[in-house]
């Protein structure tokens, strides 16, 4: 349940919590930063938000690439673009669906 995953990623200090926004986000024992949702609200884009998230994500201790998973239809894959990710490779859903899998290096 999606609860249970939000309170456990805050129990590990995965979850930041902005004012319009937020990232649940998990660091693997390798160095590879998952981030697992990110959201800011409809209202509150195009204002730094995500942008801010993303520079705390770059501040995590160990961390040496920032990976994410986006739907090729969703809009959200020109932000990663626009931030400097770089699409590494695409997945493909059970549905039959593209996911963009994007990359940054820290």
């Amino acid at each position: 349940m999606i609860f249970n995953a939000l309170h456990e990623a805050a129990q590990r200090g995965e979850l930041l919590l902005v004012d319009g926004g937020m990232c649940h986000f998990h660091l693997r024992r390798d160095g590879v930063l998952t981030i697992r949702e990110i959201i800011v609200l409809p209202d509150r884009q195009g204002q730094g938000i995500g942008r801010a998230m993303l520079d705390q994500l770059r501040a995590v201790p160990g961390a040496r690439v920032i990976r994410a998973k986006c739907p090729a239809e969703l809009a959200s894959n020109h932000w990663y673009q626009a931030m400097g990710f770089t699409a590494a490779y695409v997945d493909q859903t059970k549905a039959g669906g593209r996911l963009y899998v994007w990359e940054l290096a820290l």
